[in-house]
């Protein structure tokens, strides 16, 4: 397991300095279509919960520093009520990435978002997301 996550990060390094020559904003390379992969199998559910925790807590941050630089009037991307689980974030991404097949060949970050913004609006405040989602199959056929 820390081979591959150590693996996943050296690809990500080499990607992201290659990206960062082609544009003014760093974007990992890794597209939605290999990402739903990840989340699919077990040995990288790890994997998968750490991106999008990491992208669930940039968006929260942002919002948090735009507030503290005097905008008080900068939008949340989503907002994740606190019990809410990271399997529960990747049911509803997984769920999401599936129903949005003609996505996955987009950058994971913006399928992430998407996801999260859909699944958690700012308005919704309860500990579930707007539409229940049944937990994805891993490829072994079990529930994660």
């Amino acid at each position: 397991m820390r081979k591959k996550l150590l693996t996943l990060c050296g690809v990500v390094l080499i990607g992201a300095s290659v990206s960062q020559m082609a544009s003014a904003q760093r974007i990992t390379p890794m597209l939605s279509g290999r990402f739903l992969q990840l989340c699919k199998k077990e040995s990288s559910l790890q994997i998968c919960d750490a991106y999008i925790s990491g992208v669930a807590d940039a968006g929260i941050l942002s919002k948090a520093f735009a507030k503290n630089e005097g905008d008080t009037q900068a939008p949340a991307g989503f907002c994740i009520p606190p019990l809410v689980s990271g399997k529960d974030m990747r049911d509803q991404v997984v769920a999401w990435l599936l129903k949005n097949s003609d996505k996955l060949s987009q950058p994971v970050g913006a399928s992430v978002f998407t996801a999260l913004h859909e699944a958690y609006p700012c308005k919704y405040v309860t500990t579930t997301p707007k539409t229940a989602v049944t937990p994805p199959k891993l490829e072994n056929g079990k529930n994660p």
